[in-house]
């Protein structure tokens, strides 16, 4: 999605809304972009100037009007360009940092149904408001646990927090069951029929949640900033396969 594309190069929702307006007017008055754009026209004021600072658009004066201008989108290539550069240089004084000797990775460990339970419970409690969770789930695996007392109570409380939530799951009626839920949820979730887990792998700030379906049922929370990092390689190798 293109919105997400220019996230990714340093602009925020309403910027990329904005933006996109005015690749489409070619220009406009900042009513013209609040009604192409879908963003208020008071906050449009906010954000001229970031957007002026980030270089990709200009404004000029007509009467007492503001006529808003995009400049070319290569603007932003040469933007992520330089941000690159930037961050390749800054790259040996990262890894030394990153390589400094640290505490062992923390483990913790509970069994069975309640352990599992435990586990979601943990998870959230870790958790401040807003957020993202990159996850592995197998909801036919995590239902059949779970016949009669599956924790709903855990999605709605993520969702109160506003934690977003993106999966990546094994296809089945039930995966197709929650996924109908995201909207609801603060979830996104992407379905493969090729995944094969009897698992939930929650990845989320420098923790790896591991909850196994199998009897006897067990969860192991993993605090280590490598393997984090390594997992949502992982888990952003299967995202990226397809959009839908």
């Amino acid at each position: 999605m293109i919105v997400e594309t220019l996230q990714n190069l340093g602009l925020d929702d309403k910027e990329a809304k904005i933006y996109l307006a005015l690749l489409e007017l070619g220009s406009g008055t900042v009513q013209e972009v609040a009604t192409k754009s879908g963003v208020k026209r008071t906050n449009i004021y906010n954000f001229i100037g970031p957007l002026k600072t980030k270089g990709i658009i200009s404004e000029i004066k007509e009467g007492d009007k503001i006529i808003l201008i995009p400049e070319n989108p290569d603007v932003l290539v040469k933007r992520a360009e330089k941000n690159y550069q930037e961050i390749k240089t800054a790259l040996p004084e990262l890894m030394g940092i990153f390589n400094l000797p640290g505490t062992k990775p923390k483990v913790r460990f509970y069994e069975g149904i309640e352990g599992i339970k435990k586990g979601w419970d943990d998870l959230l409690e870790t958790r401040e408001t807003g957020g993202k969770i990159y996850a592995f789930s197998d909801y036919e695996k995590m239902l059949e646990a779970f016949p009669v007392d599956f924790p709903w109570y855990v999605p709605e409380m993520r969702a109160r927090k506003k934690i977003f939530f993106y999966g990546v799951a094994k296809d089945g009626p039930k995966g197709q069951e929650i996924k109908s839920k995201d909207k609801a949820q603060m979830r996104e979730t992407k379905l493969f029929k090729d995944l094969q887990l009897d698992t939930e792998i929650n990845i989320f700030e420098n923790k790896v949640a591991m909850l196994s379906f199998r009897r006897p049922y067990t969860a192991i929370i993993i605090e280590d900033r490598a393997i984090a990092m390594s997992m949502k390689s992982i888990w952003q190798g299967w995202w990226d396969k397809t959009k839908s």
